[in-house]
């Protein structure tokens, strides 16, 4: 069984605000700029960007490639850090504290699922699951139930043992999306999370994210090329040269 090391413990004992705050913003951004410099180049990120997504929200963040997407969404998740601009999430200042409280936020406030999901080979779908709830100091046999519990949500239930190597590409990004969850993160991060499946599984994907939206309130801010899945949900903000250039409201 896994159990929490000592520096784990350090990061449980990092007092920080909760995410019960009464804002009912889940993610809010004013005035975001980034700009990265290479040399004598400088690039311009993102520009100015500003929006609120309320909780329970369900967002796609379109644009062509060099949009500013992916920086957006790394921000927004403290991933990285702004050149300047303000950044909620929860109410909460991501930015406001030491290098180890920021990956405490993360690993408590926001869930992250990438193109390539990032399992540990060596560790079975279960014990991929739980560690973000062990890293964040939470009670073993809880983060065990409700391991168990979102991949029997994701279709999993009876896969738990098996390894990254023993299951589907399909199969493996649902157990980073139980894994996403495991903390009952305020904000559900998502970048590219069906590019690289076949359609059929693609689909699939995007019908657990909107189940997860619907059923459990999640506020779901996605990034994606995917025109069927960016056009199924709600609100779209669309993107160019780091700028936003439309938001808009099924």
């Amino acid at each position: 069984m896994l159990t929490t090391n000592e520096n784990e413990r350090v990061v449980q004992e990092i007092p920080l605000v909760t995410s019960t705050s009464q804002n009912q913003l889940a993610v809010e951004v004013k005035n975001l700029c980034k700009i990265y410099e290479m040399g004598e180049i400088t690039l311009d990120a993102l520009s100015g960007v500003s929006f609120a997504i309320r909780r329970g929200e369900c967002v796609a963040i379109v644009g062509e490639s060099g949009s500013g997407k992916s920086t957006l969404l790394h921000i927004v998740g403290a991933l990285d850090s702004p050149t300047s601009g303000d950044v909620r999430v929860g109410g909460l200042d991501p930015f406001g504290g030491s290098d180890l409280q920021v990956s405490h936020f993360r690993n408590r406030h926001v869930g992250f699922v990438f193109q390539h999901n990032n399992l540990l080979p060596e560790f079975s779908a279960l014990e991929n699951v739980i560690m973000p709830g062990l890293i964040a100091g939470r009670d073993t046999a809880e983060v065990y139930r409700r391991a168990q519990s979102l991949l029997e949500r994701v279709g999993l239930g009876k896969r738990k043992d098996h390894y990254p190597g023993q299951l589907s590409g399909g199969e493996q990004q649902r157990v980073a999306i139980a894994r996403a969850l495991i903390n009952e993160p305020v904000l559900l991060l998502a970048d590219e999370p069906s590019g690289n499946l076949d359609s059929r599984n693609a689909a699939n994907i995007h019908s657990l994210f909107a189940e997860i939206n619907r059923d459990l309130k999640t506020t779901l801010m996605v990034v994606t090329h995917n025109q069927d899945f960016a056009h199924s949900l709600p609100r779209r903000i669309e993107m160019r040269d780091g700028r936003i250039i439309a938001d808009t409201d099924v």
